[in-house]
């Protein structure tokens, strides 16, 4: 059973542990709730955690071809479907929909949504790939040919529950996500083109199709974080969260004040999942937080090696999808956090509090480590082969 272990990638398990260890005690240290005591805190991100390395281990074991068949893939499309159209009818928390309260814990839908939209487009670009230099034309009717606006379906409801909630951060990363495996299978680069051109002005205009659909008080809570990204000290009383992120990054320094020295984590209303940089960064300070992003590019930098080795397009597509998504999650979290991104609600990979968003996650690590053993076991040579060549050497 345990034999796989001996083609673990450490090079994806190695900062994925080591994140999983600072998430913990970040989470611990930056709790600041009335109804959530630091010692629980700990303890449901302890659990978590290990919730998460034994989806992980389960991922690394499992047979991929599972993952690749159509009925288990129909399955994930039409479940997390359902889940997040549970989600959106759930109350609304800090106004906005996306949670899914089951008692102790919380679910979050989106989290799944993004791993299964990458297994489910890796599939899709392997069974159908692009015509071979196909024009913008061409390419276009192979995406409205017969059929495949059926396929199109789930996905077009998943981002429209994550514009309805509103969830712009992960419908963001979402369609960033999608857009690099399509760019990365083979399309050409009028194509290519074409669709940044439409991303962007979707981008652009995406304030005024929300205001459109009048979403009534997300719609205003959306806009209103435009807003104050714009420009955070035209209500200061509204921008309070960036300017006191500011303040905790300011305070911190090179070395930080010390774990559970923070003074301002009191003033940041998510401290421990979209603020923890903030409240890291005060703490531990700013080289603590470039050993974080040391080990998140390391394991992107990972994935983007293995799939390039890769010659099948699935495995390929899959770890440049799970790349992109640890890149912009990060991106846009440190980018709420530094003022340089509207603050969205995304939570940083591996360190903020929750469990949707760090299981998930553990279950794509897992498949990732899976690709990779399965091609140590490839070039594994035969020890055989080392007894032939000294008798041959003889």
């Amino acid at each position: 059973m345990f034999k796989k272990l001996e083609r673990l990638d450490y090079w994806i398990a190695v900062p994925y542990a080591v994140l999983s260890a600072i998430g913990i005690v970040m989470v611990f240290s930056a709790t600041q709730n009335a109804y959530l005591s630091p010692i629980m805190s700990f303890s449901k991100q302890a659990i978590f955690v290990i919730v998460g390395w034994t989806v992980a281990f389960v991922a690394f074991r499992l047979n991929r071809s599972i993952l690749r068949s159509q009925s288990v893939l129909n399955f994930l499309m039409v479940g997390t479907t359902g889940l997040l159209i549970v989600a959106r009818l759930a109350p609304a928390i800090n106004g906005a929909h996306g949670w899914i309260n089951l008692g102790p814990v919380t679910l979050q839908p989106v989290e799944l949504s993004k791993i299964v939209l990458i297994l489910y487009f890796a599939h899709w670009f392997d069974k159908k790939p692009w015509l071979p230099r196909a024009g913008l034309r061409r390419q276009i009717r192979q995406w409205t040919a017969p059929g495949m606006l059926q396929k199109l379906f789930l996905p077009a409801v998943m981002l429209s529950m994550n514009l309805l909630m509103p969830d712009l951060g992960n419908m963001f990363i979402t369609l960033v996500v999608l857009l690099m495996m399509m760019m990365a299978s083979g399309m050409s680069s009028r194509a290519c083109a074409f669709w940044l051109l439409l991303f962007f002005i979707v981008l652009f205009f995406l304030p005024d199709i929300i205001g459109f659909f009048h979403l009534g008080n997300s719609s205003s809570y959306a806009i209103r974080r435009l807003t104050n990204f714009v420009n955070p000290w035209h209500n200061v009383d509204q921008s309070r969260q960036l300017l006191y992120s500011y303040y905790a990054i300011s305070h911190g320094g090179l070395f930080g004040v010390g774990l559970g020295n923070s003074l301002l984590k009191p003033y940041l209303p998510e401290s421990n999942t979209d603020f923890i940089m903030a409240v890291a960064a005060e703490e531990l300070g700013a080289l603590a937080i470039c050993l974080v992003l040391l080990m998140v590019l390391m394991l992107i930098g990972r994935l983007v090696y293995l799939g390039i080795k890769q010659k099948g397009q699935y495995n390929r597509l899959f770890l440049y999808g799970l790349a992109s998504l640890l890149l912009m999650q990060s991106f846009v979290n440190l980018g709420g956090v530094l003022g340089l991104l509207p603050i969205t609600g995304v939570v940083f990979p591996f360190i903020s509090g929750g469990g949707s968003s760090f299981v998930f996650f553990s279950a794509a690590i897992g498949i990732a480590l899976n690709v990779s053993a399965k091609d140590k076991e490839l070039i594994q040579p035969n020890p055989q082969d080392y007894a032939a060549r000294r008798e041959l050497k003889r």
